[in-house]
């Protein structure tokens, strides 16, 4: 029978890219990591890693074994769940990614209320961007995570998980608050539509959904962005665009950044959504824990009305 310990070795080895990255996370030296991984392909027979190049990849039975895997690890969660659904009880430890600087404030209270009710849990939350919300989940470095998508931006389905959408998000443009930092000087108005903004300089947030949203829409209106700054801090994004140093588009539930006021344009014939969800793993929702913050969840957004959505507009 092969060993589960191994399996989720090679699991790692795939999702990070190499050994060396996988021992890291695991906390585990790159030989043992090395060692177990050399004896599951005695086990299976099979040659599992490719090591003829610089990063590790799989073989086609390497893939094979961790398609089987991540069925046979969301299997033993799922009976670990139905185990403790038994009992009742609300306990344990829970770990939750939090986008801290890109909001909603909607989870944090929720787990506060969570957290009041059920004083046998212990809830840590864990500073998570987004954009790496979904595998960090997969991988069980956290058990719940506030994710995003945008329709614009296609993103594959991850295996294992479940989301439960929360809220829609209006996009919109984010210029200087000053007239010349957003190009209405000389009392020029602003410009209603993307193409406007063609010459303007431009601040992404780097290596995310939103930041192919942005290349997307600008495409889209016929142009390619002249990014002057590229950066995976919303914030950092927002007070660069205080300071005039370009523009960018910005979801309305991303808080201002204190101190740096910016102006949200409602552009014409652009309707932009972010679209944002609760993900856990699959085998996780019968879990007590999991299942109290869920339903707390789903209640704060219904509590909410269409106008607290967009308390920007």
């Amino acid at each position: 029978m092969l060993d589960v310990r191994k399996l989720v070795l090679l699991r790692e080895v795939h999702a990070r890219g190499s050994i060396a990255a996988a021992a890291e996370a695991l906390n585990y030296t790159r030989s043992a990591v090395s060692q177990q991984l050399s004896a599951l392909e005695a086990e299976t027979g099979a040659e599992l890693l490719d090591r003829g190049k610089r990063r590790a990849c799989l073989t086609v039975a390497g893939r094979l074994l961790v398609d089987h895997a991540e069925r046979i690890l969301a299997g033993l969660e799922t009976a670990e769940s139905e185990l403790r659904a038994m009992t009742g009880r609300v306990s344990g430890e829970l770990q939750v990614g939090v986008p801290f600087h890109e909001g909603p404030a909607l989870i944090v209270p929720a787990l506060t209320r969570v957290r009041r009710s059920h004083p046998d849990l212990r809830i840590t939350v864990q500073g998570l961007p987004v954009w790496r919300a979904r595998e960090a989940v997969r991988l069980g470095q956290v058990d719940l995570a506030l994710a995003v998508r945008y329709d614009q931006v296609p993103e594959p389905p991850v295996v294992g998980l479940h989301e439960e959408p929360l809220a829609g998000d209006r996009v919109r443009l984010v210029v200087g608050p000053e007239p010349e930092f957003s190009g209405a000087a000389r009392g020029r108005p602003l410009p209603r539509t993307l193409d406007g903004y063609a010459d303007r300089p431009w601040v992404l947030t780097a290596d995310s959904g939103l930041g192919e949203l942005v290349l997307h829409a600008c495409a889209g209106a016929g142009f390619t962005p002249d990014v002057v700054a590229r950066t995976g801090d919303t914030q950092a994004v927002l007070g660069l665009v205080s300071f005039g140093w370009g523009v960018s588009l910005m979801p309305d539930l991303v808080p201002d950044r204190p101190g740096y006021p910016v102006r949200r344009i409602d552009l014409d014939g652009l309707e932009l959504v972010r679209h944002l969800s609760l993900v856990a793993r699959g085998g996780a929702l019968e879990r007590p824990a999991v299942a109290a913050v869920i339903a707390e969840v789903r209640d704060a957004v219904a509590g909410l009305s269409e106008a607290a959505l967009a308390w920007r507009g």
